[in-house]
């Protein structure tokens, strides 16, 4: 039987369509323009500092061209390789408390001579994929054993990053790793009665933390008890976001931040710089970013074809929305103080290859017809 001419040029568009690099271009124009907008606001955060910027830039680069080889691959000959990439992330989470880089506040890097690394962000990302693949891999609901490995390997991996210690990143590799454990179809009563239990042991949870974490914990519970000391970053943060009013102080012009009066102005508190510099107008265009972002990632997760796709590219997508949303409270004295970065924009190299990475991983999951 002869082929319909027109059949056969739209499964050729078809197919050119999946090999490209760029799947979602909405996706990863929202991305690029965060970028961006990032390496502006970075400009005026770090004190107007251009070897800071070009090294965020050459991580930007390293990233982007990660994320176009990881969107080119089709999930089936990478699937079976992130237990892996999972294994070896553990591995460095147990090297790192070893042998932890030298000139660093704490243990969680590893030294690559001009650069560093952090093992807990790679795991960030290599957990959830290994727990989607894991709990996916059989065209069956997980059984009871499925469970208790992942959630084993879950806590152990949060644990050591906890002993790091790093008590934000902790709670993001937890998160991360039972994402997936939800969305694949984990008993809401085992949720709830562990929530429970957490309670009950919380006071054993307190004392477990080192005095710098309860510092943290005590400093959002009452920032005015020690204005000049503890509370000095969360008070200079809001007063900066606070000042920015409407259309903000104008690029550069901000008090806080190009006076010195706000602390690590250029990574966890970088939103603050946006707010007192571009006001109302500013954070909401980068609201707005980030909403097409999650947007495309949620649809991309509803139209995907299998299992794993849909649990994996939701997951990553709501990764993603906790980093955003925690770095946001933070700065704003709604959450403590827990060193967690505004994703795609604040300064750490590690922080944005992973989540570039994480985007090439959702774009090789998408499917063509996906709008």
């Amino acid at each position: 039987m002869s082929r319909n001419p027109l059949d056969y040029q739209l499964n050729s568009s078809l197919n050119k369509s999946n090999s490209s690099f760029i799947t979602d271009p909405i996706l990863f124009t929202a991305v690029l323009a965060i970028l961006t907008f990032g390496l502006v606001c970075l400009y005026s955060a770090s004190g107007q500092d251009i070897s800071m910027v070009t090294k965020q830039g050459i991580y930007i680069s390293l990233g982007i061209i990660l994320m176009l080889i990881i969107s080119s691959i089709k999930e089936r000959y990478y699937r079976p390789f992130l237990i892996n990439l999972f294994w070896i992330g553990l591995l460095l989470l147990i090297w790192v408390l070893f042998f932890p880089a030298q000139g660093y506040n704490t243990d969680r890097w590893i030294d690559l001579g001009p650069f560093g690394f952090q093992p807990s962000e790679l795991v960030r990302l290599t957990l959830p994929l290994a727990v989607a693949y894991h709990l996916t891999r059989k065209d069956r609901q997980p059984d009871l054993l499925d469970w208790l490995v992942v959630l084993f390997f879950i806590a152990l991996s949060s644990f050591l990053v906890f002993k790091q210690p790093d008590l934000g990143t902790s709670i993001i590799v937890f998160i991360s790793g039972f994402l997936p454990v939800f969305l694949s179809g984990f008993p809401l009563s085992i949720i709830f009665a562990g929530s429970i239990s957490l309670i009950a042991l919380s006071p054993l949870i307190w004392m477990s933390l080192s005095e710098y974490m309860k510092g943290r914990i005590f400093t959002f519970i009452d920032p005015n008890a020690d204005p000049l000391g503890a509370g000095w970053n969360i008070a200079q943060s809001k007063t900066a976001i606070g000042s920015g009013g409407i259309f903000g102080k104008g690029y550069l012009n901000g008090t806080q931040s190009q006076l010195d009066f706000l602390p690590e102005s250029h990574s966890d508190f970088i939103f603050s710089v946006i707010a007192e510099e571009f006001g109302l107008v500013g954070i909401s265009f980068l609201f707005f970013l980030y909403g097409i972002i999650l947007y495309r990632i949620f649809v991309i997760s509803f139209n995907a074809n299998t299992q794993f796709s849909r649990v994996c590219s939701a997951s990553l997508g709501f990764i993603f929305l906790i980093y955003l949303v925690i770095n946001v409270c933070m700065v704003s004295g709604i959450f403590p103080v827990v060193g967690v970065p505004l994703p795609l924009i604040s300064q750490g190299g590690t922080s944005i290859i992973v989540h570039l990475m994480a985007f090439g991983f959702v774009l090789s999951l998408k499917r063509v017809e996906t709008w």
